[in-house]
């Protein structure tokens, strides 16, 4: 996974639920403003009418005071203010204050004055007295509150219907004072050293106390609903974010755990726990094989099957997860390797029978955690590394080294240059002379391909032939190599020489293809070589893919007048079956034959046994491998036709191979 998909996938696993929740408290939280608010104007708008009144009552006082005071006879002015006392509806009490002493004059409320009442609330009296006395202003000393019955939200209705207006008994309820708040103000007065103190109640009836109650009712009802809003807000986006996160880590085909978690939550495993871990690698083997023969559905069915199965294998921190096709990632801990390998090899025969209908096989791969902060799609990558190219044999392990990841990354840069290495002709041909058994001279060569690589140097062909069959690259190089080899006789041919066949490989993926005759015969005519002069070899493990395909192959290729080889005869099983169906023209005798015999007779009678049956079948005997005087004494006694190997001659470059194959080349400069 590339580091921007990475990064990606994190960003949507972090998504925060604030934004969410925050935009829910905004809303939330301007809905509960705004009742507050509405309260608050409805609040308003019921003091309004009480505030207005109080203010006009407070001017007619303060008129009062300064047309009627008198320094000889206030018994008017005290009587006319104890009516208006009584009159004003929003007046409470009047008190004349001594602005010197602040203390109120005789004769008007002055045993109900209590200074304590100004004083706690304010200390107006001890500040600058401009400020205080300023005729423009009413300045509020203090509020004393008086609290009344609790709601009757029964009567409360009753008294705000219709009927209230016409109910004279829900009227007096609506209209009964429950408690008051007592505003003081001070006023100066035209009357040197003289100020009125008014006490002006705001009356909270019934009806107020109701409406005000009811709003707190209704304000601190919603303020509980957006709460649980929130709650349940929350806990769904909480249980949303879960269900993504899952999503993260759900395999879709077995319903387990996936690569994205084993990677997730292998990294913490191997941080936290002292324990040797290993990233095991198992793969089914031939999966497409069993949906082939039992439908897509059951394979899927059978993976899931095994998912449940490994997991009910494993022990405490350890966690087996999906991959890809038929292939899982295990994370194991272990005391020591040989102990590791029993188990797996047990869990994999118990996996062999979860499916009694269905021969299962596997192959598993180990790659041991170095350390606590090995990164976990390496060790995965390396487990895999370790599986068996080929299996074998049934549920096959293997332990992962170190020379696997070098060979992987060495396969890795061949296939990075092979398609340049065409283009640049870095590609060489060899060629192995072909002696004859009888009078040995040079009858016949067989073309072999050598890697020049510009800074790599000679590179065998045991280390890219394999890779190139692997990954399809040897059609290709089957072709380069036919194509030069026809070069190179089409140079001889002009130049006069004496040519001979060259033997040219043509791998078995080429007989896939149903025009491959004319498509061989399409690459030599481009060089006008006559089709006696190119033999083709192909091995005995082609005749067991496409019989069909490939005995049409040979047919057209023998109508052409190519001659035909088999490679590697005696290296399989079945020689004798593909020599009665095939009409091959020479077959060449592996070297396996002449090596290592124990029993040399034994060995040389079922040789001569061979060349005699090929006599009989009208094919040429090519004996490769071939090394000693004896056996080439052996060969032509029993009649072999050519003999390759490292007696006459090794593979030689094109000059070499010249020099031997022309030697009137070398007499010619001499004169």
């Amino acid at each position: 996974m590339s580091r921007k998909k990475e990064k990606k996938i994190k960003r949507l696993k972090r998504v925060s639920v604030l934004p969410v929740i925050f935009k829910q408290i905004l809303t939330e939280a301007s809905i509960l403003a705004f009742s507050i608010i509405i309260g608050f104007l409805v609040i308003l708008a019921v003091m309004q009418d009480s505030f207005t009144g109080m203010a006009k009552d407070c001017e007619t006082i303060l008129s009062t005071v300064n047309g009627s005071w008198s320094e000889n006879d206030n018994a008017p002015l005290l009587e006319r203010l104890k009516n208006q006392e009584k009159d004003l509806p929003t007046v409470e009490k009047i008190f004349l204050i001594d602005s010197e002493t602040h203390k109120p004059v005789a004769g008007l409320n002055e045993d109900d004055f209590d200074p304590e009442t100004i004083n706690d609330s304010h200390s107006f009296f001890k500040n600058d007295k401009k400020s205080i006395y300023s005729p423009e202003e009413n300045i509020l000393l203090g509020i004393n509150f008086g609290f009344g019955k609790g709601l009757d939200l029964k009567q409360f209705f009753k008294a705000i219907s219709i009927n209230a207006l016409i109910d004279e008994e829900s009227s007096n309820w609506a209209s009964k004072e429950q408690s008051r708040i007592n505003f003081y103000s001070l006023y100066r007065t035209d009357v040197p050293g003289l100020s009125v103190l008014i006490c002006t109640p705001f009356i909270i009836t019934t009806m107020h106390q109701h409406i005000l109650g009811f709003l707190g009712v209704l304000v601190t009802f919603e303020f509980i609903i957006c709460i649980i809003i929130e709650f349940v807000t929350l806990f769904s986006l909480l249980a949303e974010k879960r269900k993504i996160n899952n999503l993260f880590y759900i395999d879709p085909m077995t319903g387990g755990l996936n690569r994205s978690y084993f990677l997730q939550r292998g990294a913490k495993l191997i941080k936290r726990q002292g324990k040797n871990y290993a990233v095991v690698h198992i793969r089914l083997e031939k999966y497409r094989n069993l949906c082939t023969a039992y439908g897509i559905k059951k394979g899927e069915n059978i993976l899931e099957t095994l998912d449940h199965a490994m997991r009910k294998m494993l022990g405490k921190k350890e966690i087996v997860s999906h991959l890809e096709d038929a292939d899982f990632a295990m994370l194991l801990s272990y005391g020591d390797n040989d102990g590791l390998t029993e188990r797996i090899y047990g869990m994999l025969e118990k996996l062999s029978r979860v499916e009694g209908d269905a021969h299962l096989n596997f192959s598993a791969g180990i790659c041991h955690v170095p350390g606590k902060r090995s990164d976990m799609s390496n060790l995965l990558n390396d487990a895999a590394l370790a599986l068996p190219r080929e299996t074998k044999a049934q549920n096959e392990i293997a332990w992962f080294d170190q020379k696997m990841k070098e060979n992987t990354v060495w396969e890795r840069h061949l296939e990075d240059d092979m398609e340049r290495a065409i283009a640049e002709h870095e590609f060489s041909v060899y060629l192995q002379p072909k002696y004859s058994a009888h009078n040995e001279t040079l009858d016949a060569a067989e073309a072999l391909v050598r890697w020049i690589h510009p800074e790599l140097g000679f590179i065998s062909p045991g280390s890219f032939i394999p890779l190139f069959e692997r990954n399809g690259f040897i059609l290709k190089l089957d072709d380069y190599m036919l194509s030069e080899v026809c070069k190179l006789q089409a140079k001889w041919i002009s130049e006069g020489k004496k040519v001979v066949p060259i033997s040219v490989n043509v791998s078995r993926a080429h007989f896939a293809t149903a025009d491959l005759a004319e498509h061989i015969k399409s690459i030599v005519d481009q060089w006008s070589v006559p089709y006696e002069y190119i033999e083709l070899e192909l091995t005995e493990s082609a005749f067991f893919d496409d019989k069909a395909t490939l005995l049409e192959t040979v047919k057209h290729l023998k109508d052409f007048g190519f001659k035909l080889s088999m490679d590697d005869f005696g290296a399989g099983y079945s020689s004798l079956n593909s020599l009665k169906e095939l009409p091959l023209d020479i077959i060449k005798l592996d070297a396996e034959f002449f090596r290592g015999v124990e029993d040399l007779s034994r060995s040389n009678l079922i040789v001569g046994d061979t060349i005699a049956l090929a006599k009989k079948l009208g094919m040429r005997i090519v004996a490769e491998g071939i090394e000693t005087r004896e056996q080439v004494d052996f060969l032509a006694q029993k009649d072999c036709d050519l003999i390759q190997g490292f007696y006459f001659s090794k593979p030689l470059p094109v000059n070499e191979f010249e020099e031997k194959a022309f030697p009137e080349k070398k007499s010619d400069e001499s004169e």
